[in-house]
This record gives C-alpha cells, structure tokens and sequence, in this order.
C-alpha cells in the first residue's frame, strides 16, 4: 500500500467531514492507499457521517478501484491519542495526516506520491490554502530556496519561525507526506497529557529522525479557518498547558543535544506565550471576571519567577520589530497596566481582520 491518511475525527460539524471524506475518497488517478477514519468518542453523530462511506469503501468488497476505508471507533482521549492510534493501524509506504474539517485537491495523492518518489525524500512538503468561510488565501511557496530543506533549519522554523519558509506550514503534520519508517521504525508517538503544541513537538522528533526533505509548489491541502476557534477559548488552566509543551521543547533540545541557537529558540518560545497565549487566552481574555488590578498582579508575579525572568533577561530584543520592542519594553520594566492597554488594541484590530474573512 502507498499511502496511509490518519483523519481524527471528534464532532466536526456534519458537512465539513463529509467533504473531507469526499475528497479521500474520490482521488484521481490514485488508488492504491487507505484513509483510516478515528472517531475519538464523537457525541454529535459523526459515525453516522463516516457509516455512509463505509459500505463502499471498507475492506476487500470496496467499491472500484479506490482507496479503502478503515473505521476505528475508541472511546474520546483527545487528538494525540485518535493520531496515535491511526499510526498504529497504518500499513502504507508513507503516511499523511488530515484534519477532519478540512479538505484536500482532487489529484493531491498522485501529485504528491510522484513527486516523493521521484525526489527520494523522506518528508515532502506541499502548499495549501486557507479556506475561510467566503474565500480562499493560496499559502503556497513559488520559488523554495534550496538550501532551507536541512533538518536544523526546519525545525528552528518549528519553534521560532523562518522568513524564508514563508507560507510553508512547518510545524503542523498536515501539508506533507512521511516516509512511514521514519515514524514506525523510531516507535515516534505524539506525547500523552500535551493539550497544545502536541503536534510541534512531535514533528520535532519526525524531522530529527528523517534525512531529506524537499518542497513542490502544489496547492493541495485546504485548511479550513471557522469563525469560532477552541484555540481563542478562555482557559484558566492556560499556564499549566503552556508549560507543560515547553518543557517538552526545552526536552528535544536536551535529548537531541542541540546547539545554543535552539535554547535561545525554546527562551523565546516562552517569552511569546507570555505575551500571546497568557495574556489572550487567560488575563485579557473577555470572560476572565477577575479585576483588572488582580490580573495585573497575576501576570506580573509570572514575569517574576523562573524561567520567565531569565528569559527577559536573557532575550536580545536587537532582532525583533519596532512594535515587537515596544511590548518587550513594557513587559520588561514591569509596566503591566500599559501593556493591557496596547494588546488590547492589538487584540482589537487583529478581530476586525478575521471578521471581514468570516
């Protein structure tokens, strides 16, 4: 078998899991793959949604010359554990990873095994588009520099972003096929009890075990933007979770014995949870009640303690945009009110951009 696609399902609304499917499931010019399905304990009716496709596409009756469908239904653990799972059941030469909401192009298996195959990479990575809800954003790269598909660059791009990647979606396990080996053959698995960055620390480990890596500008994945995000929640629990994925990046750089530029990495991966997912997620957040001087004094008790004030310390603002320093000024001098004030207006505007998308 050529391909393997890992599709977690857990009550994605009706009609974006039957177009996936859809998608999957009507490949042109490609048949030789598997679509393994994993209802992660749904409560909206989504094995009804995946029943209609297996009787035409499930073990050796399959309808045609097309791909199979393997159902597997598991009592709810999250995304890393239905993903887990999927890796477990798959059998194909390479492996892809689609999210149940989302879709791919219709000659995106052909495109993407040919070009694999013929390049010799472990990893290949593709473009795709944002689908909001009245259009789509192309997010493909036109003209990859070579010299960017090394294993230290791409997974620095992991944790702190590479300009010259552009709109390559790095970190995600979506937009690229995977030499299954590099998977199964190191026994990689998404980490157990990682509620965010689970899927950033697990393509660590991927591309710390893969050789080569390559890009074709092809748009074939469509990565659906939905007006209300579970990312943008209120989660009061947010600086736990945080630190709980980057202790596993601070791990990956130990583990692997990576130079100084990725701890400066993983110090600046704290810095920027400061400032976006403690400040958006928890203290600015609409539905935190708390009053205002008690939130002050919350986030500023943060700033205060280990690692986070070796961090400020430690961070060299030099590199960072005019903007980007005026919020390193006030979190440094402890100028909390102030910086409120600014990520609120960032807060602001920022909405007004998704609003006119959605």
């Amino acid at each position: 078998m050529k391909i393997s696609i890992i599709v977690p399902v857990y009550n994605t609304k009706h009609e974006y899991l039957r177009e996936c499917l859809n998608s999957l499931m009507h490949q042109l010019n490609f048949s030789d793959y598997e679509v393994i399905a994993v209802n992660d304990g749904s409560t909206n009716g989504c094995e009804k949604v995946i029943n209609e496709f297996v009787s035409d596409y499930s073990g050796p009756v399959k309808k045609g010359d097309t791909a199979e469908l393997v159902y597997i239904n598991q009592e709810n653990g999250g995304t890393s554990v239905a993903r887990n799972t999927g890796l477990s059941a798959a059998r194909g030469e390479y492996v892809m990873f689609v999210d149940a909401d989302d879709f791919i192009s219709h000659d995106c298996l052909v495109t993407v095994y040919d070009a694999v195959k013929r390049k010799g990479s472990d990893i290949l990575f593709f473009g795709y588009a944002t689908s909001y809800t009245n259009r789509e954003m192309r997010r493909v790269l036109d003209e990859p520099h070579p010299g960017i598909w090394e294993r230290d660059k791409l997974e620095l791009a992991v944790l702190k972003g590479n300009p010259e990647l552009g709109p390559v979606e790095v970190g995600a396990p979506w937009g690229k096929i995977i030499k299954r080996d590099i998977i199964g053959g190191n026994d990689l698995k998404y980490t157990k009890g990682l509620i965010k960055g689970q899927d950033t620390v697990f393509m660590l480990s991927v591309f710390e075990h893969a050789d080569t890596f390559s890009y074709i500008p092809y748009l074939g994945y469509h990565y659906r933007i939905s007006g209300v995000s579970v990312s943008r929640r209120y989660n009061p629990g947010i600086v736990d979770i945080m630190e709980k994925t980057l202790n596993a990046y601070e791990g990956f750089v130990q583990k692997y014995e990576k130079p100084e530029e990725f701890a400066e990495a993983v110090r600046l991966k704290y810095y920027k949870v400061m400032l976006g997912e403690y400040l958006e997620l928890l203290f600015l957040h609409k539905e935190n009640k708390t009053p205002e001087k008690a939130k002050e004094n919350e986030f500023l008790a943060i700033t205060c303690r280990e690692p986070y004030r070796s961090v400020l310390r430690d961070i060299d603002p030099g590199n960072m945009g005019s903007y980007q320093r005026i919020l390193f000024g006030l979190i440094k001098n402890r100028n909390i009110r102030l910086l409120f004030l600014v990520k609120r207006a960032e807060m602001f505007l920022r909405n007004l951009v998704v609003r006119k998308y959605n």
